[in-house]
């Protein structure tokens, strides 16, 4: 994602908002996760942080894009809640943004750095390995149905 230096410098008086863009899923409980993560950045300092999603649950991007605004933003920062520089980065997200923001010349929208390669995500891959290891073999798990969030069944028997 290489990008020029024009309109980068980020204006101090800006009201600031966050939009996490994720790719989305049919399954119930799929962006759980990141929508953790965004309340953790509005509890952090109470920016406005929204969540949208490529496809599945949710609202799109522009609708998402328009509630910041409405909101006051002046300067919107979408950060990619991805870990691969693939189609959607390259492409499908550019192209939204840049959609969305002819509406509005008044608002910078930048889109921000992907999740990507980070020291602190190989240490969380290292976790996980060790999480697994007294996990039970792929044939002794039981199907989780996309329509419930995780633990649905569970917790109705």
């Amino acid at each position: 994602m290489t990008q020029d230096r024009v309109g980068c410098k980020s204006q101090g008086n800006s009201k600031r908002a966050v939009i996490l863009i994720g790719h989305g899923s049919r399954a119930a409980g799929a962006d759980d996760d990141m929508e953790r993560i965004a309340e953790a950045l509005r509890t952090s300092d109470g920016r406005i942080v929204e969540l949208c999603r490529m496809g599945g649950r949710g609202a799109p991007f522009a609708e998402v894009f328009e509630t910041c605004v409405r909101r006051g933003a002046t300067e919107i920062i979408v950060v990619p809640y991805f870990l691969h520089f693939g189609v959607h980065l390259r492409q499908d997200i550019p192209e939204m943004l840049r959609e969305a923001v002819t509406k509005h010349p008044e608002v910078r929208l930048v889109l921000g750095k992907h999740l990507g390669y980070d020291d602190s995500l190989a240490a969380l891959v290292q976790k996980r390995l060790g999480e697994s290891l007294e996990l039970c073999d792929i044939r002794s798990l039981s199907p989780a149905p996309i329509d419930r969030h995780p633990g649905d069944a569970e917790r109705k028997e």
